[in-house]
């Protein structure tokens, strides 16, 4: 084949390109210190590099979440290491102050302090990292006006409503209260119809105990819970004597189906005095409460009061007789009381029934729109009752972050780490708010839940003026008086008050019976212990708590006195502080472990980073040895071409026909 010199002049220029063209690349390569600039230049190896670059910009972003752990944990292990020195603060505050000869004042200089370390103690719950809340769960962000962090003073937690009183029903009456089936659904869940409880003796499905079972057997998939209100009554009227005498029998009074005057437990009195002075009602109606689950009280002028227990209703059943004496239901009839509950929940929730009739919200006491309900939105007869009203407690410290989910950070497509505890977990729970708060109120002499007499009595049966008790002091003695409680029901806001008094009869009276009638006083409990110390306390000591004045001495010679209930409240404070810390300890305890699994993650991805990042070297970086060698070589090649091609050039048309 005959090969001309535009032959071969064409293929010295391409064999020229090729090389210009490969150390074009080779300098290329030197230059930026990468083997590729476009995908032609190594398809697969690029491919695999990409790959590669993606792998080290999620470890990068791993990393980042894991310093920002780490941050988050270190701020929350400091922020409980505070709190742990507040509340240690606060126990030795309070074992200065526990002290009969302290001031009022100091104590007030105290409770002020105690209010700061409280504010402080809040806070630092709100302790925020490159601002996301440290214990808000996933709500780290996201607050509102109302809500403006995730612990909030002086809102009660969660949502709730409060049933109103039912009005009394005769016992023949047809069922009005009962929940039946269909009438009532919360979050869109059905609640069972109410099944009568063990205890009432009529209505018994229409109970506050029965309304109770029946929601929260349904809690689980609802989140609300029924809290009991104990039915209670009043007389219309005191006592009254009637003549002739006697003026009450078997078969006058009867209370939940007991005949109170049966003539085993109590036989008919002869008399029963005008206002009752001596007792003789009171006492045998108090004698039946195991069976009825009743207790009676008696004011000072002779008003009696009916308290169930646990929830069940109260049937009061007089004669003509029996209601001329007791004044029990305005006229001779038989008539049931009913108690109430409360519903709660940690979140918004809803309740709805039949329109118009509202049959649901009857039976819970809470038709009739936003004027018994105190939600705003709340329209009678709608059916329908929306409970997301933020209520006022003052003293109290609402979490409104997630209490159901640990702050945690992504370090994997699907893996998560827990970095932090919500709040509720981490804080609330440990008792750290309720605890100071308790201890600022107890230096104030404030919201008093429980106190024991520091008097031992002998016989609690004995007489007041008998001589006998053993609370006898002679610097004073008893006296005809009149003790009032006032009760105070935090569940709402403002509170609520019950004030009701217990007249004392120096001569009739025993130290027994006047702890029996204070026990009929709703959301109080009173009783003599074995040493013989008379320990009152409130039902519920989260929700009640109780204030006295006392013109009898008895309480002051049971070795109660508004000294003594302040000392006991701040010991109990301070005593519940060790348990505080102890909680705060074990989170702290939580946190150090939390901190150890940071330190392992980054580790594992500061390995992951470095063979990650060689493995993308080994795919991408020049290796500049080989490069200058391959250059050198090319460099090499080029000059022989060129001179090749010079000689090549210079033949003539005479030498190439040669």
């Amino acid at each position: 084949m005959r090969i001309t010199m535009q032959s071969i002049h064409k293929n010295i220029l391409t064999n020229l390109n090729n090389l210009t063209t490969s150390m074009n690349r080779l300098n290329s390569q030197i230059s930026s210190g990468k083997q590729m600039s476009t995908i032609s230049d190594d398809p697969v190896n690029l491919v695999t590099a990409l790959g590669l670059r993606t792998s080290l910009t999620q470890i990068t972003t791993y990393q980042d979440n894991l310093t920002f752990g780490d941050k988050t944990i270190t701020a929350a292990e400091s922020a409980l290491t505070q709190m742990k020195d507040i509340v240690l603060r606060a126990k030795v505050l309070g074992l200065q102050q526990a002290n009969a000869s302290v001031s009022p004042q100091n104590r007030a200089s105290a409770a002020e302090e105690v209010r700061h370390l409280w504010e402080e103690a809040i806070t630092l719950a709100n302790s925020d990292v490159n601002g996301k809340y440290i214990f808000g769960g996933y709500r780290t962000t996201g607050y509102t006006e109302i809500e403006p962090a995730p612990f909030v003073a002086d809102l009660a937690g969660g949502y709730r409503v409060n049933g109103q009183a039912l009005p009394a029903l005769a016992a023949a009456a047809p069922p009005q209260y009962n929940l039946n089936t269909g009438d009532l659904t919360i979050n869109g869940i059905p609640i069972d119809a109410t099944v009568a409880d063990a205890f009432s003796s009529t209505h018994a499905n229409a109970s506050a105990a029965a309304k109770a079972t029946a929601i929260n057997g349904k809690y689980a998939s609802t989140g609300v819970t029924a809290d009991i209100t104990p039915a209670t009554t009043v007389a219309v009227g005191p006592v009254t004597q009637i003549l002739p005498l006697p003026n009450i029998a078997s078969g006058d009074l009867r209370i939940n189906g007991q005949d109170i005057f049966d003539g085993v437990t109590n036989p008919a009195p002869a008399a029963i005095l005008a206002q009752d002075t001596d007792n003789t009602l009171v006492n045998a109606i108090n004698a039946h409460s195991s069976t009825t689950g009743v207790i009676a009280s008696r004011n000072a002028n002779g008003v009696l009061s009916l308290t169930a227990v646990d929830g069940r209703n109260i049937q009061v059943t007089t004669t003509a007789n029996g209601e001329a004496v007791t004044h029990f239901n305005g006229a001779a009839a038989d008539t049931v009381y009913f108690g109430t509950v409360q519903l709660s929940s940690a979140r918004p929730f809803t309740l709805q029934t039949t329109s118009v009739t509202e049959p649901g919200l009857v039976a819970l006491g809470l038709d009739g729109g936003s004027a018994s309900t105190n939600e705003i939105n709340d329209i009678a007869g709608d059916g329908l009752l929306t409970v997301i009203t933020t209520r006022k407690q003052d003293g109290n410290v609402r979490y409104a972050g997630d209490p159901e989910h640990d702050l945690a950070i992504k370090v994997g497509k699907s893996s998560t780490l827990e970095v932090s505890k919500n709040g509720k977990a981490a804080v609330s729970d440990t008792d750290i708010f309720t605890m100071l708060k308790k201890l600022e109120e107890s230096l104030l002499g404030q919201k008093f839940n429980s106190v024991t007499g520091l008097n031992k009595a002998t016989n609690t049966t004995a007489k007041l003026d008998s001589g006998n008790t053993g609370l006898e002091k002679q610097d004073k003695p008893f006296t005809p008086g009149i003790i009032v409680f006032t009760v105070t029901d935090h569940s709402s806001h403002p509170p609520t008050n019950r004030t009701m008094d217990i007249g004392v009869n120096t001569a009739t009276d025993s130290p027994a019976e006047i702890a029996a009638r204070i026990n009929g006083i709703p959301g109080m409990t009173a009783s003599w212990n074995a040493d013989g110390q008379l320990k009152l306390e409130t039902t519920d000591t989260e929700r009640y708590t109780f204030s006295y004045t006392d013109t009898s001495n008895f309480l002051e010679m049971s070795g109660i006195t508004s000294d003594t209930m302040q000392v006991q409240a701040v010991n109990q404070a301070t005593g519940n502080s060790d348990t505080v810390m102890d909680n705060l300890s074990t989170q702290i305890s939580d946190f150090g472990a939390r901190a150890n699994r940071i330190i392992v993650q980054q580790q594992i991805f500061s390995k992951l980073e470095l063979a990650t990042t060689e493995n993308l070297s080994e795919k991408e970086d020049t290796d500049f040895a080989k490069a200058l060698l391959e250059l050198k070589s090319k460099e090499t090649a080029y000059e022989a071409a060129l001179a090749a091609a010079a000689k090549t050039m210079q033949l003539s048309l005479v030498d190439f026909l040669k």
